[in-house]
């Protein structure tokens, strides 16, 4: 039987996990699928005089990864195997194949991409100095200014919207940067599915997304993804590695409001019930979506409104992908979930406390008094008023290699939705109409290099 030899490649004897190997060789096959440049690059790595250096690589990432045991062990075990210098002599071809759907030498090519053996660094992350940008945010007004700043200037806006900030970011930065003879990626992404019945004016813009696309290719790398969960960037592969910036606008409340690993499931659920109302998943014309029933009155949203991920989750996210982190427009719910998570002092964290008008001026004492006494337009350092956090552990998987955690070396604290020299999201232009709404926050945040 084929699966004899693939058991047979296992150390400790445990079957493999079928759901496992299914969810692996659909992530492989993939990862073929979406990126045409890389999967020619591939070949490359699998000449004579490469394929030996490409297998060590290979072993090494599969070590280093997040795969099931059962599923990391059968990698392991089969290119281990490799004793010839051409992947089509190499043992174990069934359970090769077994393992990601295709022949030898595809398969090996398909797990280069599946494990990044492909890509290099994004250009923007050679010399980058995370320390001289603390430095030029301390002394610049506009934060999007890092862009002329950059040999390689590019943006990703998780949760995009509307694309009016995109919109409004070249209409400010384009000129400056091509005149530099620069070119500039911008890459924007939303949860939204294209064509659904709900989200309304926060669907992508189509003539704004036909706009963009008439820029010259040479001077706007520019791309937008629909239905994409921000917290998972493993696909498409068109995405960098690192960006000059990374921003969120506005997010999204109760998604990045409650903490999980402050507050439990049923803390979080109770609170939701008692403030917004009832609510289950229903179908709405064939499409999944949430009903609430809030003050006598039923409303639907997108079934993932109610979707809790927590600002921790956020946070990791924005500092493995930005030089340069921005989150505008926070409101004040989501926003002390967050700084209770960037501040040193864990008496800031209370486990399962929700975070109320009424508690956070006791919870965040001295805190609170400085940052409330802020007014819109104002800025400060977070650091002046409290110690940072100096490490926050990671809350997506899989951790990077080597890490145990993440931290951000400067925070800048902002009141406001709109600056007059920053391009703004249209959910920060929607504050001056909410006349109950307090002002929202700003957060400017450069993550800690890799050597400081």
């Amino acid at each position: 039987m084929a699966r004899d030899s693939l058991s047979n490649t296992q150390n400790s004897g445990e079957a493999l996990d079928q759901d496992a190997l299914s969810q692996f060789r659909h992530q492989v096959k993939q990862a073929k699928h979406e990126d045409a440049v890389g999967w020619e690059l591939t070949r490359k790595l699998l000449d004579a005089h490469s394929l030996d250096a490409t297998l060590k690589r290979l072993l090494e990432r599969i070590r280093d990864s997040q795969c099931s045991p059962s599923i990391q062990n059968a990698l392991l075990a089969t290119i281990m195997s490799q004793e010839a210098t051409s992947p089509k002599r190499m043992g174990y071809v069934d359970s090769l194949k077994e393992l990601t759907g295709f022949p030898p030498t595809k398969a090996l090519r398909a797990l280069c991409l599946y494990f990044d053996l492909v890509h290099p660094e994004s250009p923007s992350d050679s010399n980058f100095d995370s320390q001289a940008l603390e430095t030029f945010i301390q002394s610049h007004s506009n934060p999007y200014d890092w862009l002329l700043e950059t040999d390689h200037p590019s943006l990703l806006d998780l949760g995009a919207w509307d694309l009016s900030f995109e919109e409004e970011l070249l209409d400010q930065f384009f000129p400056q940067i091509q005149n530099a003879g620069k070119s500039i990626t911008l890459h924007a992404l939303d949860r939204l599915q294209p064509g659904s019945q709900f989200g309304g004016v926060y669907h992508a813009n189509q003539e704004r997304l036909i706009r963009f696309s008439q820029y010259a290719r040479e001077h706007l790398n520019f791309r937008f993804w629909g239905a994409k969960d921000m917290l998972d960037l493993s696909t498409p592969r068109e995405l960098l590695k690192s960006y000059s910036i990374v921003t969120c606008h506005a997010p999204a409340t109760p998604t990045f409001a409650f903490e999980p690993t402050r507050l439990s499931q049923h803390t979080i659920q109770e609170h939701l019930t008692r403030t917004k109302g009832e609510f289950k998943n229903v179908r709405v014309q064939g499409e999944e979506a949430l009903e609430v029933k809030h003050r006598g009155r039923t409303l639907t949203f997108p079934s993932w409104k109610f979707a809790i991920r927590g600002p921790l989750a956020l946070l990791d996210q924005v500092a493995r992908r930005g030089q340069l982190c921005i989150l505008s427009a926070i409101d004040s719910e989501v926003f002390w979930e967050i700084l209770a998570q960037l501040i040193e002092d864990e008496a800031m964290r209370p486990l399962n406390v929700v975070f109320t008008e009424e508690n956070i001026p006791k919870i965040f004492k001295d805190v609170y008094e400085s940052l409330s006494s802020l007014k819109e337009g104002e800025r400060c350092s977070l650091s002046k008023i409290t110690p940072l956090r100096p490490q926050l552990p990671h809350a997506l998987m899989p951790s990077p290699r080597g890490s145990s955690g993440f931290r951000f070396r400067h925070v800048e604290i902002r009141r406001g939705a709109v600056f007059s020299d920053m391009p703004a999201s249209f959910t920060a232009r929607q504050f001056s109409r909410m006349t109950e709404e307090t002002p929202p926050w700003c957060l400017i945040l450069v993550p800690a290099g890799k050597n400081s």
